[in-house]
């Protein structure tokens, strides 16, 4: 049990700079570039078929989610019900990002790429985008 407790106090140590030096320049990029935007280009017109009045915000926020689990949250604070929830799914389902998880795998013996965990991020993200905005319009049929 000491042992489980050592490696886990090695782990965080390892992963704890990384985990607040990315999610500060997500949140810097998300504010302050359009990197996220073209990136969130990717899912738009995913978000607009499936009906969310706010596909460009929602996009965005989606692909912050990259880089940080809670940055979608912070971007949807203003949206509508729908949108909000389709966030806050998106970004606990899709679950990889690079302020905690991506570094917690790399630093394993998993012989993960950074390009493959990207793409299963990018694949997670579409199939949570698919189940959570019909969920959400259900949502906000059910709340009015």
């Amino acid at each position: 049990m000491l042992i489980n407790l050592r490696e886990g106090m090695l782990m965080t140590m390892s992963i704890l700079p990384s985990i607040l030096s990315v999610g500060l320049l997500g949140l810097l990029l998300a504010r302050y570039t359009p990197v996220f935007d073209w990136l969130g280009l990717l899912f738009y017109p995913l978000i607009a078929l499936l009906g969310i009045d706010e596909a460009r915000q929602l996009s965005q926020g989606v692909a912050s989610g990259l880089a940080e689990m809670f940055l979608p949250a912070l971007l949807m604070a203003d949206a509508s019900l729908p949108a909000r929830f389709t966030a806050g799914v998106v970004s606990v389902s899709s679950i990889l990002f690079f302020s905690a998880s991506i570094p917690c795998i790399l630093s394993t013996r998993i012989p993960l790429s950074v390009g493959r965990i990207v793409v299963v991020w990018f694949l997670r993200t579409l199939l949570s985008l698919v189940f959570a905005i019909p969920a959400a319009h259900l949502v906000a049929a059910i709340t009015t």
